[in-house]
């Protein structure tokens, strides 16, 4: 390890290794989101729907995802919300989709009357894996719900194939990789629909921040009127926006449901929108540095990206997965507290497994008369993902920096190998913390 074993771990009284502080340093464009805000307020632009600055974002993020049609919403959820009503998930209905991602990703289907019916991911993509999904398909599957859970690209042509053989709708939730691409295609344009959420701030939000907010992507014009008859009341010109007779008929009330976004967070979105393709970029590289600097040190490793992928978005940082077998058996907090005791910013935080949340694990009476949940639903016990759950128990992330503090990448990478260099110390730890009471370490 270079010489490392020579130098103490900081745990036991050694310097540290990272003595530059993680902190983002990329100059956040405040007073262009406050013009741009205050513009409208001197406008008296205090609500609109499907005209102004709404509707510029729409356009060009049509242009940009390359997807003939977008719609703005009021946040991710609801976005997912509208695609799985209009792609025509309903009551009976299975939706197939991964057991490592958010609630919410996959909550707005059981509110239509659903069944999740949860995937394995793949452990070194941390993404769905495709052959698990097509194992899972019944007569009942309607859809797939695919997740590029923190910029990580799913292997869209194996999840393309299987969607196509068995005839289902495919959602993309976008949420965390906007701005990436498979085979040179804007995710979100690829399957059925596209979902974005635009929820934070400028430095911990998603890739396109607005505070709240979220878009969906389509090329196809019955899904867009079903998207604008769902969730778009009153929104200017509507009627004349429908080819079907029936919605054109119901317009502008449609449903009821009204879940357009305010216009002050797009006006954010539009000023960040304009970064984003450099701030993927800088992430990128930065992410890749790291990668590369630790490529084939034992105990760690890095999530793989497909050939064909261009990871974007990072929201939640990078991931890397522990491989305690390589290093003694050393378990992953000992690991991780030494790390943090070099410097070296970083946390367990990923989402918890959706399977095994208390409303899909032991199923839950959602309407107080039955469900989707409840009845012969079978729930899902410890251990019946077992991949997934194996990995999930091994995933650490750390931030994924626009504009790093010198040197800072490069000390992170000196401190993993110091620390990897020395895990025989850390083993002696926890020896040691086994005959002794936790107050005296």
């Amino acid at each position: 390890m270079n010489g490392t074993k020579s130098e103490e771990l900081a745990l036991l009284g050694g310097p540290k290794a990272v003595t530059v502080e993680g902190k983002e340093r990329w100059p956040v464009p405040t007073d262009r989101i406050k013009a741009k805000i205050c513009e409208l307020i001197d406008k008296g632009v205090f609500w609109e729907a499907g005209t102004g600055i709404s509707l510029e974002l729409e356009r060009r993020l049509a242009f940009y995802i390359g997807t003939k049609y977008c719609l703005s919403q009021n946040n991710g959820t609801s976005a997912l919300w509208a695609a799985y009503y209009a792609i025509g998930v309903g009551p009976g209905d299975e939706v197939l989709h991964p057991a490592y991602t958010f609630i919410a990703s996959i909550a707005p289907a059981v509110h239509l009357g659903a069944r999740p019916v949860f995937c394995e991911i793949d452990p070194k993509t941390l993404t769905i894996d495709p052959a698990d999904m097509e194992r899972r398909i019944t007569s009942r599957t309607k859809a797939v719900s695919v997740v590029h859970i923190h910029g990580n690209v799913c292997d869209m042509d194996a999840i393309i194939a299987v969607a196509e053989r068995h005839r289902l709708a495919l959602i993309e939730d976008c949420s965390h990789s906007l701005g990436g691409e498979w085979d040179g295609r804007k995710l979100g344009s690829i399957g059925s629909v596209g979902c974005f959420s635009m929820q934070g701030g400028p430095l911990d939000g998603k890739p396109l921040p607005a505070g709240e907010g979220g878009f969906i992507t389509t090329n196809r014009r019955e899904l867009y009127e079903r998207i604008l008859f769902f969730g778009h009341l009153n929104r200017a010109g509507l009627a004349d926006m429908f080819s079907n007779p029936l919605y054109r008929e119901m317009a502008p009330t449609n449903s009821g449901l009204k879940f357009r976004p305010h216009p002050w967070a797009m006006a954010m979105a539009l000023v960040m929108q304009e970064s984003l393709d450099e701030r993927n970029r800088q992430r990128r590289m930065y992410r890749e540095k790291i990668y590369s600097g630790l490529s084939g040190v034992p105990g760690i490793s890095t999530v793989h990206d497909h050939a064909k992928a261009t990871p974007a978005g990072f929201y939640g940082g990078m991931h890397f997965i522990y491989k305690p077998n390589e290093l003694g058996g050393l378990p992953l907090g000992r690991f991780l507290k030494a790390l943090q005791a070099e410097g070296v910013l970083l946390y367990r935080w990923n989402y918890g497994l959706t399977h095994r949340l208390r409303i899909f694990a032991r199923g839950f009476d959602l309407y107080d008369r039955g469900g989707p949940l409840t009845g012969d639903y079978p729930g899902y016990a410890e251990g019946t993902l077992p991949v997934t759950e194996g990995v999930h128990s091994r995933i650490f992330g750390m931030p994924t920096f626009i504009n790093e503090a010198p040197n800072y990448s490069d000390q992170v990478i000196a401190a993993f190998k110091k620390v990897i260099g020395r895990y025989d110390r850390l083993l002696w730890l926890e020896r040691l913390a086994k005959r002794v009471s936790p107050s005296q370490l």
